[in-house]
């Protein structure tokens, strides 16, 4: 047997376990997945997990999406998902949400659907599967399957709702997507079926249309159903047979979903998006020929030499963006697909603001140079290390995926006619192949996936560029000569010795929380505990005291800018793309952030690369690298994410609420981009070296892994640093007067469509040194969530949605604040206005009644549990347990404080804060509506 051949050999196993419905290959499935068919045809599949324990997702797709509609149906897809929690014929309008929400779900994270191109999934992810629940979402989903009724009434009602998600949607990117689609797939539906339709379509389609359009795709044979979570597989599948044997399709079934076709022989072309809001883009595309082999052992050793291939161009790419002198953001090579009708291949760079033709030289002679010169061995060694670490990485940690991300890789593969395998059976079968292939192996196939149609380019601009510019710049590009790509010298690791490792002076355990706080001889201090929350996952969090608090007021942004350029600073003793080379294929993260109090270093890693992560991080926050490539890079990318967040009402809100809300305080939110740009490494430098050298530093760490492994890496690297000091400056002054936002409408201008503003409001409260005030003030924005929701997308069909959130900072005295604010066309504005001064006014006037406060309270303690079981939580809530003890008393009363809110509390806590007298109007509106 050839080499190659028995890497290709599977492990033996008695029966292979994969979905009946699909063709017998030698990929051996995932053998925890249960999969079904029922007599009508409806397709399931189920498998047992505990991550979120006691916890389920069920998913449940229909095969058909945009691309099934007619011109007189487009967006029709979307508005029936819409329909379905508008009424069915055992659960009356507006009740569906409320019988979720009484059982913990809260609607958006836990209870939502989606539309595509070509599949239409509902999902609900229950808190527990216990019977009620269980028979709950098995009830809803059957009743989605065949029961929605259409009512005449609630489908013009829901109209102004669809209208309102179509105008929050409408932007820059999207009209960029559509041209694009629209440019290399001419003679495919996608650019003219988009999900969310056509103004005209969603303003007049009838009921009767509708319900036509229903019953034709929504059939059991093209429906399957995913339920994966901690119950007995054997107990679901019988409840989904019980639920769903009886399902028969209504009338005759729709016709195959169209999905156009290719032109191979198209000749090269070229073409062009303008519009002042869009970063610069430029795509290179070829396709091939459409082919869906089976998956097989064969076609995955193809696949991984594709993915091999595709890596070590990206590389190549990521480094010239890392460059000093860039004239690229970022950007690399993908392989996607155009289903039934073509594979695609394809380069995207994003580019500084006026370096399109810049952008275009660089993928047209990278790409050459791949193709003419092929990569190099060391190249690919990096790239194998890459995958092989990464999937052994998933596979130690295959226990902590949660259900959701099972159930969507589920539907994702069966959706491609693929096998769905365990982390462990993709880890085995990579670490057989790996060795096997070689550099030419690689470089051929990457001449392969760019031997397609001759190449479409297309490039994105701000200012006027011509498909004949664009041509003419490829065509001199074309003119150069490229050269063999110089080998890339890397220097040895410079951090593995910090000094002599630090001594433990202090050892205390809090025996409730499973918690040992340590303090080392240099002051360091560290928190461990050791948790099976997700295995084979440790959580860490490194925290500086400083943070925004040390951020002079004069220099607006310089928080922003050490969050997004810490990490392309590099260190003193390398730069980011050797910390890339050295510590590949291992599980760490580099640079850190500014929050409020504090310089951070965090993420996630395992126990293994544990020791190095610490390393990384005490290199990255002790001896920065305060390298000109960060300051490159900031230049760029700053007027990109301005135009971004300034052509849109939402983004632009949040990034500028906060700095208006304290009086313009440069520390608060994001400030205009002419204030950002003027940012710079020697700023940062002068006000974090002196931190950096002395400051107090206490990490926690959480997760799978030993409290011995934990000490020695912490000892070895921050616990070896000179003296810290015991403890941080207050910032008194830094922490007071900070609320300050003056009177009247808080008023923001954004450049994109004139028929997109928000209009919300904004009450002042408090800071979170007090729970129980924090826990019922949660509760009061989930109230108030509700009752807008109610009167603004369903009465009113004003908005997609309401959006109402309660922030209360823990480091700035009295700042604090419930928001509230929707996506709606400007004249309606005024409406959402009354809407909310009445919402504010009831709340004030009496308590709620009982069933409304189950609705906000449920899914929150819900939640709360939930993420307590997550590492995530407990080390940001551990982060400064030592600095603050007094904090971790809100650990242990958090869950339980929420449950006691009772409707008195939200009707005082109304009075107290949701008064006139504390609130701001808000409103965003579009620059172009007043030029008007």
């Amino acid at each position: 047997m050839p080499a190659v051949a028995r890497e290709l050999s599977p492990a033996p196993l008695a029966a292979a376990v994969q979905a009946p419905w699909l063709p017998a290959t030698d990929v051996v499935g995932d053998p925890a997945v249960r999969y079904g068919t029922l007599p009508n045809g409806m397709k399931y599949a189920i498998m047992r997990n505990a991550t979120p324990k006691g916890a389920a997702s069920v998913r449940l797709r229909f095969e058909f999406g945009s691309i099934g509609e007619s011109e007189k149906e487009l967006g029709l897809a979307h508005f029936i998902e819409h329909m379905a929690f508008n009424g069915t014929t055992n659960v009356p309008e507006g009740e569906m949400i409320k019988i979720l929400e009484r059982q913990g779900l809260k609607f958006g994270p836990d209870t939502n659907a989606a539309t595509g191109f070509d599949s239409t999934t509902y999902m609900l992810d229950l808190p527990s599967t216990d019977a009620e629940r269980l028979d709950t979402a098995f009830m809803l989903m059957r009743e989605v399957a065949s029961e929605l009724k259409f009512d005449a009434a609630a489908v013009d009602r829901e109209r102004g709702v669809i209208l309102g998600e179509r105008r929050s949607r409408e932007n820059a990117q999207l009209k960029r997507a559509i041209d694009t689609l629209a440019f290399t797939g001419p003679d495919t539906p996608y650019a003219k079926r988009l999900p969310i339709g056509t103004v005209d379509v969603i303003s007049t389609a009838s009921d009767a249309t509708l319900r036509d359009l229903y019953r034709r795709y929504y059939r059991p044979e093209l429906a399957t159903l995913v339920f994966v979570g901690d119950a007995d597989p054997a107990l679901i599948e019988q409840k989904i047979r019980a639920k769903f044997s009886d399902w028969k399709g209504t009338g005759t079934a729709g016709a195959p979903l169209p999905r156009g076709k290719v032109d191979l022989n198209r000749a090269a072309a070229f073409d062009t998006f303008v519009d002042p809001a869009i970063p610069e883009y430029l795509q290179i595309t070829s396709l091939r020929a459409w082919d869906d082999p089976k998956d097989t052992l064969a076609e995955r050793r193809a696949d991984t030499v594709k993915a091999l291939a595709a890596s070590m161009f990206n590389r190549r790419i990521e480094r010239i963006a890392n460059a000093p002198d860039a004239v690229i953001v970022g950007g690399g090579m993908g392989l996607d697909t155009m289903r039934d009708a073509a594979r695609v291949t394809v380069v995207s760079l994003v580019a500084k603001d006026g370096y399109w033709k810049d952008a275009a030289t660089i993928a047209d002679q990278e790409l050459r140079r791949a193709l003419q010169f092929g990569f190099k061995p060391a190249e690919l060694d990096i790239v194998k290390t890459e995958m092989v670490s990464k999937l052994t990485q998933a596979a130690q940690q295959a226990e902590s995926r949660k259900n959701s991300a099972i159930a969507a890789g589920i539907l994702g593969v069966l959706e491609n006619n693929d096998v769905f395998t365990s982390p462990q059976y993709d880890a085995d079968f990579v670490a057989r192949v790996a060795p096997t292939i070689t550099v030419d192996e690689v470089n051929a196939e990457f001449r392969k996936l760019w031997d397609g149609s001759p190449r479409l380019i297309h490039a994105s601009s701000k200012t006027a560029v011509t498909g004949a510019q664009l041509a003419e710049a490829v065509a001199q590009s074309s003119k150069v000569a490229v050269t063999a790509p110089a080998d890339v010298a890397v220097k040895a690791w410079a951090y593995d010795s910090f000094g002599t490792p630090g001594k433990v002076v202090q050892d205390t355990r809090i025996a409730d929380l499973g918690l040992r706080t340590l303090k080392f001889a240099n002051n360091v201090r560290l928190n461990v505990k050791r948790s099976d929350f997700e295995p084979g996952k440790v959580s860490y969090l490194v925290r500086m005291d400083g943070g925004n608090l040390a951020m002079p007021k004069d220099k607006p942004g310089l928080g922003a800018f050490v969050g997004n350029m810490a990490a392309f600073a590099g260190t003193a003793k390398h730069d980011l793309e050797e910390l890339k080379t050295l510590t590949a294929g291992k599980q760490v993260t580099p640079g850190f952030v500014a929050t409020e109090g504090a310089f951070v270093s965090g993420g996630t890693t395992n126990a293994a690369d544990l020791p190095l992560q610490m390393k990384l991080s005490a290199a990255y926050m002790t001896d920065p690298g305060y390298r000109p490539e960060a300051q490159s890079k900031w230049a760029a990318l700053m007027p990109l994410f301005d135009k971004q967040i300034g052509s849109q009402p939402a983004p632009l809100l949040r990034a500028r609420l906060p700095y208006l809300l304290s009086g313009k305080d440069a520390r608060f939110g994001i400030p205009p981009v002419d204030q950002l740009v003027g940012r710079s490494l020697d700023e940062f430098k002068q006000v974090y070296a002196p931190i950096s050298a002395s400051a107090p530093i206490e990490i926690t760490v959480i997760g799978d892994v030993d409290e011995a492994v934990v000490i020695d890496a912490v000892s070895r690297s921050f616990g070896a640093l000179p003296a810290r000091q015991a403890a941080a400056p207050d910032y008194a002054a830094a922490r007071a007067g900070t609320w300050n936002p003056g009177t009247g409408t808080l008023a923001l201008t954004h450049s994109g469509d004139a028929d997109q503003a928000v209009a919300g409001a904004v009450w002042h409260t408090d800071d979170d040194h007090d729970l129980r005030t924090e826990m019922g003030l949660e509760i009061l924005a989930n109230v108030m969530d509700l009752m807008l929701t109610d009167t603004i997308r369903e009465k009113l069909g004003a908005s997609y949605n309401a959006s109402v959130s309660s922030t209360m900072s823990s480091e700035y005295r009295g700042f604090g604040y419930i928001t509230t604010s929707s996506v709606v066309d400007p004249a309606k504005a005024d409406a959402v206005d009354a809407a909310i001064a009445e919402a504010a006014a009831e709340l004030r006037a009496k308590p709620i009644d009982a069933d409304m406060l189950a609705r906000a309270v449920n899914p929150e303690v819900e939640s709360a549990r939930r993420t307590m079981r997550e590492n995530s939580f407990w080390v940001n809530m551990l982060s400064d347990a030592q600095a603050r003890p007094a904090r971790l008393e809100r650990m242990r009363k958090w869950v339980d404080m929420l449950q006691s809110v009772t409707a008195a509390d939200v009707h005082r806590l109304a009075n107290a804060y949701l008064t006139p007298d504390r609130m701001n109007r808000i409103r965003v509106t579009s620059e172009k509506l007043a030029a008007k």
